[in-house]
């Protein structure tokens, strides 16, 4: 009875029952004779901060869901969209949203995949993302649709239920066959098994002692019993091993000393934590390798984190979203805040918002808001070229400068650099705009006309704005592109638009009249 006790986990220190996680988990043994899961991975420091260093990044990044405007025009925050307090507040009614992506960004970087249930509610097809550990996830794909089912087995009671991909939402990394995931932590599974050795042997040294051992020289021969009583006076507690010890009959004791070779060993800690820092692909020094860094080169590792180290994590997750949870893709979508990880540099983020600012980009209102600073009345107006090199709009008295009034050569300088600017934005957004037109009425040439009226007569307008010129003469050139489209091969035309000199003709438009 004891024996069939054990064998069905019901008795404490005996073998886990049928049920238990034993045996469905990483099997992990690594060439040093160490199984190297996802908890015994984390006692390793690089290991662990290189992990938390990852799934942090991630989890502080606000996550929000965008509403695409017509005609290419930009995308606002779509915070009527239920799915947008789902990723951006709280997923589940257990866990906020940094909680739900810290877990889910440690289950993908131990073992490839990230599940969730999707439960409908009154937030709609998707009122809550609910966890699921990924071992008790088995993955399978139809051959003859090429939908997936997920069979997810209950820890408690070993049964199997089935669900619909429509039911499960799965992340997945470095898939190999496009069904499940592999996670880093496979992977490198025979590095943090070497690390792990490593930081065992340097324990042992430096808990014993570098006294390793050594042999007792005796002149003669010793009978047994002189051989026990020497030996074990040299057999001490772990705590007495520096004290002296007493020989006899002429022994003497040779030492065997660590050799160099031997603490060269030891070096080899540092290597692992470069090595965790490749698998992982964090900067070294964000995991306490300093060795070869500098103040500068840390500030361009720092950028590599983002771009490089983080940043496939976040389109992964995006892309994942984007497929399965968001029913009008043409219409939403959902993206990190990637600005947000500059946030602690005060000088380099206040010049972005100045050069944002000042180049039209944004609004000063838009600034105030990243800042958690109240809008204020007539901030919310992007600036354009008239407020930089005092020319005026159309119906307006011409504005200065005292800088300019002084020195006509410099305000003319400094309008041509700022129309030559406006020029080349204005043509990328026709290129681009005709392009997509072209592509949607490939089968309509009158429709490809028609829409392309409808936008040079908006088109006119932005013209008139950017180069501050009268709209009469901007409606003139939109009439004019318009009529090259028309009456020549388009993709030549569009080639011609994009040269120098075709943007300093269209400049030519906002400068007459300035060195007056």
């Amino acid at each position: 009875m004891e024996l069939i006790a054990r064998l069905l986990g019901q008795s404490g220190g005996g073998t886990p029952g049928p049920t238990d996680d034993f045996w469905y988990g990483q099997v992990g043994q690594t060439i040093h004779g160490i199984r190297v899961d996802s908890e015994g991975a984390k006692k390793l420091s690089a290991w662990y901060r290189g992990r938390m260093l990852l799934a942090t990044a991630l989890a502080m990044l606000p996550l929000k869901v965008y509403e695409r405007l017509p005609d290419d025009e930009g995308a606002d925050v779509a915070k009527a969209n239920p799915l947008y307090d789902i990723l951006h507040d709280e997923p589940n009614a257990g866990q906020d949203s940094f909680e739900w992506r810290l877990q889910q960004m440690f289950n993908l970087i131990d073992f490839g995949n990230a599940y969730d249930a999707i439960v409908p509610g009154p937030r709609g097809y998707v009122d809550q993302l609910r966890p699921i550990e990924p071992k008790l996830v088995t993955p399978e794909r139809i051959e003859s649709t090429g939908r997936m089912l997920y069979h997810i087995r209950d820890a408690k009671t070993g049964r199997t239920t089935t669900k619909n991909q429509e039911d499960i939402f799965h992340r997945r990394y470095a898939s190999e066959d496009g069904i499940v995931g592999r996670g880093v932590l496979e992977f490198a599974r025979g590095s943090v098994g070497t690390a792990l050795s490593t930081e065992s042997y340097a324990s042992k040294v430096f808990t014993n002692g570098t006294l390793n051992g050594g042999v007792l020289e005796v002149p003669g021969l010793l009978n047994d019993d002189a051989s026990i009583r020497m030996a074990k006076s040299f057999t001490t507690a772990v705590g007495d091993w520096h004290l002296p010890k007493v020989v006899e009959q002429g022994a003497k004791w040779v030492e065997s000393k660590m050799t160099p070779e031997d603490a060269q060993m030891l070096l080899s800690r540092k290597f692992s934590v470069d090595d965790i820092a490749r698998w992982l692909g964090v900067p070294p020094h964000m995991i306490g390798s300093l060795d070869r860094s500098t103040n500068n080169n840390i500030e361009a590792q720092g950028i590599d984190f983002v771009t490089y180290s983080l940043g496939p994590w976040l389109s992964l997750w995006e892309a994942a979203i984007s497929r399965q949870l968001i029913l009008n893709r043409r219409k939403y979508y959902a993206e990190f805040v990637r600005d947000a990880l500059v946030i602690g540099d005060i000088a380099a983020r206040w010049a972005a918002y100045n050069i944002g600012v000042t180049t039209g980009t944004i609004t000063r209102n838009e600034v105030r808001r990243k800042e958690n600073m109240n809008a204020l009345p007539g901030l919310d107006t992007p600036l354009d070229p008239a407020h930089l090199t005092g020319k005026a709009s159309a119906g307006q008295a011409p504005k200065s400068t005292p800088a300019d009034n002084g020195d006509s050569n410099a305000r003319m300088a400094r309008a041509e650099a700022i129309a030559a600017a406006s020029a080349s934005r204005l043509l990328r957004k026709e290129v681009t705009v005709i392009q997509k037109l072209a592509v949607k009425h490939a089968a309509s040439p009158a429709g490809f006309v028609s829409a392309l009226e409808a936008f040079y007569d908006e088109h006119a307008v932005a013209v008139a704005d950017s180069l501050s010129v009268p709209i009469e003469s901007a409606r003139a050139y939109c009439h004019s592109q318009l009529a090259q489209v028309r009456r020549s091969d388009w993709i030549a035309a569009l080639d011609t638009w994009q040269s120098k000199h075709y943007a300093s003709g269209l400049a030519a438009l906002a400068l007459e009249g300035v060195a007056a």
